[in-house]
């Protein structure tokens, strides 16, 4: 290929990426709105105990469906590989291998939440008194949901890797907006409010998972389903899926283990209050979300056709991107976050503004891991990443407990799990220095050494304008923007600014 095709084509994947992000960042604005509001009518509608009920109910479930994600993930790294080589029957082995994985796997998440998991809800799980019923109706539907995550996960892994973003952003806004709908009818339902909430849950995955099947169908001729499997394929896959289901695991105790912690030192109201934070964690990372997940496809395809200098260039200007993206939206909530919360849900549970706030912080660590873990996995070498990762991440969860035992406050949980985040990311950058030839030295001067100086100018900004604005909706507003003008000045290169000034002249 020339060089000035090799030009054209890294330009038409720029300009893909950019529109796929756009669409994806309309998604999120939209779908954090409607959360926004949702979140609180439901709150209010079931009440502290029973919110917090369903949160640890449905993380009992979470438990199985969590290492879904990792498949799911997997799915799209074959799918993204094949496509970089142009490679059509190869994708549709991928497809129909992994559809028929997802099946096998619903059976043992089945079998594995009927068992376990019933088991440990009716004999373990702290529940308000005459709830057990409605939690178990609120399991068994949430059982439902996780099998058509499960079965959706091939379809909506070919979307993501044909790179039909504006699909995948209408999508998610469709979802959002039958979960404003469901605000509704949950209001006016006659029978228990948590069943009904987990009801109509339940059918807007149902409505979701259709769909995907049936735009799949439509639109994409190699991903098809066969009677047989290609063993050979089926094998990288699943050693591939295999070794990420570790990472998956440590990262599942983190989080739905440390959950249950909680509940079983501190009850429902404690896991009330993590949830509204993991709320806002999740509203944070959609913003660096949305953008990996437009990038995600181009940085396997540029591995697979190995070219080793654009695949780093794309890892290191992502890295610094999703910083940007976090950061902008990480230091109002950081500084306001008890005045936000107070115009969010008015009255919220001991523990959350500490809960919100390290979870923001943990959210900056994901917007520079991520790059690195997506480009890890685009390598498929992931055996030795994998055992040592897990072995770090998973150290979460006896500290937890030991920290319970020791009497601790339940934020020290949250605490802990960001110190050991950021070991983990240590690692990581060693590990690509070692495995995929990447300098430690150009990843620090091109991704981390930018993020560094806007860090402190904006953080310096924010305490000033914390000190003398005292409305808090005006401080934020502010914060954003100052936050802004600072990452265009600090943070951009030359080549940056002057692409944004071209950018700003060609609209206005």
């Amino acid at each position: 290929m020339s060089e000035q095709s090799n030009i054209e084509s890294n330009s038409s994947a720029n300009r893909r990426m950019a529109k796929n992000t756009i669409a994806l960042y309309i998604r999120m604005a939209i779908a954090m709105l409607v959360t926004l509001y949702t979140s609180r009518v439901v709150l209010q509608t079931l009440g502290v105990e029973d919110f917090g009920t369903y949160g640890v109910v449905g993380g009992i479930v979470v438990l199985f469906a969590f290492v879904n994600n990792t498949l799911v993930s997997s799915i799209q790294r074959f799918l993204n590989f094949e496509l970089g080589r142009n490679n059509n029957t190869g994708v549709t082995k991928v497809f129909s291998n992994a559809f028929h994985v997802q099946l096998i796997f619903a059976l043992i998440v089945v079998v594995l939440a009927e068992t376990v998991g019933l088991y440990y809800l009716n004999n373990y799980v702290k529940l308000p008194n005459g709830r057990l019923f409605a939690a178990n109706c609120v399991y068994q539907l949430s059982i439902l949901t996780t099998v058509l995550r499960i079965i959706r996960a091939p379809f909506t892994a070919s979307v993501v890797s044909y790179e039909r973003m504006t699909v995948f952003a209408i999508v998610g806004i469709v979802n959002v907006i039958l979960k404003l709908l469901i605000v509704y009818l949950l209001l006016i339902s006659p029978i228990d409010k948590l069943i009904s909430y987990s009801i109509l849950s339940t059918c807007v995955s149902l409505s979701i998972t259709l769909f995907y099947v049936y735009y799949n169908h439509k639109n994409f001729s190699l991903c098809r389903i066969s009677r047989g499997t290609d063993k050979s394929l089926l094998k990288q896959m699943l050693s591939f899926s295999g070794w990420s289901l570790l990472g998956s695991v440590a990262v599942l105790a983190t989080y739905q283990g440390c959950d249950l912690v909680i509940n079983y030192f501190h009850g429902v109201v404690v896991n009330a209050a993590l949830s509204i934070a993991n709320q806002v964690y999740a509203a944070t990372t959609s913003f660096t979300g949305n953008f990996q997940t437009a990038f995600r496809p181009q940085i396997t395809k540029n591995y697979a056709k190995g070219d080793l200098t654009p695949f780093l260039d794309l890892i290191f200007r992502t890295t610094r991107y999703s910083y940007f993206l976090v950061i902008i939206c990480a230091i109002p909530l950081y500084f306001e976050c008890a005045g936000l919360l107070r115009i969010w849900l008015n009255e919220y549970p001991n523990y959350t503004i500490e809960f919100c706030r390290y979870l923001i912080l943990l959210c900056v660590i994901d917007a520079v891991a991520a790059p690195l873990a997506i480009a890890i996995n685009a390598t498929g070498i992931i055996k030795k990443y994998q055992i040592t990762i897990s072995a770090i991440i998973i150290l979460n969860l006896p500290i937890s407990i030991i920290l319970m035992l020791c009497g601790f406050s339940p934020v020290a949980v949250i605490a802990t799990r960001f110190f050991v985040y950021f070991i983990a990311q240590l690692y990581r950058i060693i590990y690509m220095a070692k495995n995929v030839k990447m300098s430690i030295t150009n990843y620090f001067r091109q991704s981390l050494f930018p993020c560094l100086y806007i860090t402190v100018p904006i953080c310096f900004s924010a305490y000033l304008i914390k000190l003398f604005i005292h409305n808090v909706l005006i401080s934020s507003i502010i914060m954003f923007i100052i936050s802004v003008i600072i990452i265009i000045i600090l943070g951009l290169n030359k080549e940056e600014k002057k692409q944004l000034s071209n950018y700003i002249k060609s609209k206005f």
